[in-house]
């Protein structure tokens, strides 16, 4: 890492040199303290970008209040040298104050910005500080940073305060600190506490936001790159913390790995041409008292076994083949997308409620997902019918006005998601005339399942790594020999890893019956256009929906009929369709039964909880006996993994939002694979989990 250009003048300290340019050198390490090619960009690059620490720094949740803006945001970093670091992340925060001033006085009465700008720790351990003088005089190679180069030195200790272990520093009036630790890396962070409160017999939640690791090279410097220095990291990591650093050191990634992260590729790119870098999330606690929200660890597969269908079998087979893993697909019908994926049209749009609880923060994010996984098919190409038209909850009846002033009052959701809207509004945006307004979602819209699930498994094709044999009923699935064997009416196929992603069907599939999956039976009505119906312009949802006209036909439904597989139509639900729109939207012009193009039912796979399922599939049995003690103690510490079922995955329970959830789900589901980040923290990890309901269970001693 040294410049071979520059020559080195020794200086009073005998460890470090100045370069001809004004950088610092180390003569211990033989080392640089950073590139002088690049100036201050590729720290900003390593450090401050890779770990979105503008972003961060900004909470933009009006729910989190003050609880979350009084807790600071921490930063701790291995190796403080020059102080550029800690600068730059200066730099970032006080572009953060501006950007908070900017928006905020923007504010109008319709539309408030929530965003708070948090208070900053910046924790930094440093065996080796610089004088007071060589600190400036390193500093001086960058004068676009003077102004906080200043206001660091300002408050740098002299010389003999350097044999104290621990200085204190603020800036911005209090709302940035900074703690030096002049110590080994390993010894300073051990004495630092993951809380200020200590609770005996639970494992802390951490104290650390994000990590910069810094110092000289693990070549260079190898002592500091400790086994012990890394349980360290992972002691002090909040969940979710972030980490990275300059190295792309084999051993430090493995490292890493050990104690919990998981590794991220950058995104954007870097000016200073550093092309790569480690970036790491820390996810996998290995300390925690609850054990059973552990996931298996495997190694990445070659080859997985699906079987399914519909849209949940296409976005896995759409993200595993992306991610080099072949698939073999196993289809009952003799086309794929013949279950609830081969209705004419779907509406795309999360489940939202007033305040952001678990399953509205699930379905936002699994809304965004989606969408960004359906354009980006459809800018690659892989085109279906589809419309982001926005959707209408149409406020009906009174209770329902009710919950929309209280949607408006609380505003927990952005409008670029979920608004509330006048009657004129609504008729504007609909163009029918309707009688009230509602809550209107400008980035949903509807998609035709059918033709959206055979471009993901034609895109999943052009990889040359999906295979799909259709016609073929997979009746029981056994483990045998360290494979699961499929008994098919084509005879029986064996498969190191399956992945089970069929709907309501798998409810009667050995193994996955044990599972509290439910099958309840829907029936959608296609409707021909007309010259007033055609104008409809945007879903609109009432106690059931509508759509807007797609190949001369709309859809309207859909009946719910609980504990039935039955698929044949029945004319009563047509009626009870039609009637039930006549019923809320009287307004609307009328159809009758002679408009009828057609109908279909179809099955919808339900959970109790109304979240899908996704993950390794638990051994119930041994979950009952291993975790007994949460009949008397829902709180009791429990460190063994969750017990599963080796190699056998399901990604099913999606129940009328598989076109929402299912590209989630599937990137959770790739994770497990691969040991790719989460794209979910750890609650809502174990949320979609298939043994929390075992584990509930337990606590509420039901088995």
């Amino acid at each position: 890492m040294t410049d071979q250009n520059t020559s080195k003048s020794k200086q009073t300290n005998s460890q470090i040199s100045f370069q001809e340019n004004g950088s610092v050198f180390s003569e211990k390490f033989d080392d640089i303290y950073f590139d002088s090619q690049t100036g201050y960009q590729q720290s900003q690059f390593v450090f401050v970008d890779a770990n979105n620490i503008a972003e961060k720094l900004i909470t933009n949740d009006s729910s989190a209040g003050m609880a979350m803006t009084n807790k600071p945001f921490v930063i701790a970093e291995t190796g403080f040298g020059t102080g550029l670091n800690f600068l730059l992340t200066l730099k970032a925060y006080q572009e953060a104050i501006a950007k908070v001033e900017q928006l905020t006085a923007k504010n109008t009465a319709k539309q408030k910005y929530s965003g708070e700008l948090r208070q900053l720790s910046f924790i930094s351990v440093e065996k080796y500080p610089l004088s007071k003088e060589q600190l400036t005089r390193a500093l001086l190679i960058f004068p676009e940073l003077e102004e906080f180069s200043k206001a660091l030195i300002s408050q740098y200790p002299e010389d003999q305060a350097l044999t104290l272990n621990e200085h204190q520093f603020s800036f911005f009036n209090n709302r940035v600190s900074l703690k030096l630790l002049f110590a080994d890396a390993e010894q300073g962070l051990a004495n630092l506490q993951p809380s200020s409160r200590k609770q005996q017999g639970k494992a802390s939640k951490g104290l650390v936001d994000a990590w910069y690791l810094d110092g000289f090279s693990p070549d260079k410097n190898p002592k500091m790159w400790s086994e012990a220095l890394f349980e360290q990291i992972a002691r002090l990591s909040k969940e979710q913390s972030t980490l990275s650093t300059f190295t792309v050191s084999g051993k430090v990634r493995r490292q890493l790995k050990a104690v919990g992260f998981r590794l991220l590729k950058p995104s954007g790119a870097s000016t200073n041409k550093k092309k790569e870098i480690t970036l790491a999330i820390y996810q996998e606690n290995s300390k925690t008292n609850y054990g059973y929200q552990l996931r298996p660890k495997i190694t990445k597969p070659q080859q997985v076994s699906i079987i399914g269908g519909g849209i949940a079998s296409a976005c896995a087979a759409y993200v595993l083949t992306k991610q080099g893993i072949k698939v073999t697909l196993y289809c009952k019908d003799n086309k794929v997308a013949q279950g609830a994926s081969s209705n004419a049209i779907g509406a795309l749009y999360p489940l939202l409620h007033q305040q952001k609880d678990d399953i509205s923060l699930f379905y936002q994010q699994a809304f965004w997902r989606a969408k960004a996984m359906y354009q980006e098919l459809y800018n690659d190409g892989y085109q279906f019918s589809h419309d982001w038209c926005g959707l209408l909850e149409i406020s009906y009846k009174e209770s329902l006005i009710d919950r929309q002033k209280n949607f408006e009052s609380i505003g927990a959701w952005p409008t670029n998601l979920i608004q509330g809207i006048s009657k004129q509004s609504a008729s504007k945006i609909s163009k029918l005339t309707l009688n009230h307004g509602g809550l209107f979602m400008p980035n949903a819209g509807w998609i035709a399942p059918q033709e959206l699930v055979n471009q993901l498994f034609k895109a999943a094709k052009s990889t040359n790594r999906l295979r799909i044999e259709t016609g073929t009923n997979v009746s029981q699935i056994n483990y045998l020999h360290d494979k699961w064997c499929l008994t098919t009416d084509k005879g029986d196929i064996s498969t190191n890893i399956l992945i089970v992603c069929g709907g309501a069907e798998t409810i009667k599939l050995n193994i996955i019956n044990s599972l509290p999956l439910t099958s309840v039976r829907g029936q959608v009505t296609r409707m021909k256009t007309n010259t007033q119906m055609k104008k409809l312009s945007t879903v609109i949802c009432h106690k059931g929906y509508l759509t807007p006209e797609n190949n001369g036909e709309h859809c309207i439904g859909a009946t719910f009929e609980k504990n039935s597989f039955d698929t044949q139509t029945k004319p009563e639900e047509d009626n009870f369709n039609l009637d039930m729109l006549i019923k809320c939207l009287p307004e609307l012009p009328k159809w009758s039964m002679l408009d009828k193009t057609g109908s279909k039912a179809r099955l919808r796979c339900m959970t109790p909880d109304h979240l899908p399922v996704v993950g390794a599939m638990p051994n119930i049995a041994e979950h009952v006996e291993l975790y007994q003690h949460l009949r008397k103690d829902k709180n009791w510490s429990y460190i063994d993994k969750a017990p599963t079922l080796k190699n056998l995955y399901v990604m099913t329970g999606f129940g009328a939002r598989g076109l929402c959830s299912a590209p989630l789900l599937a990137d959770i589901l790739a994770a497990d694979l691969t040991g790719e980040p989460y794209p979910v923290d750890n609650k809502q990890l174990f949320n979609l989990s298939p043994n929390r309901f075992v584990i509930r269970d337990l606590i509420k001693r039901k088995v």
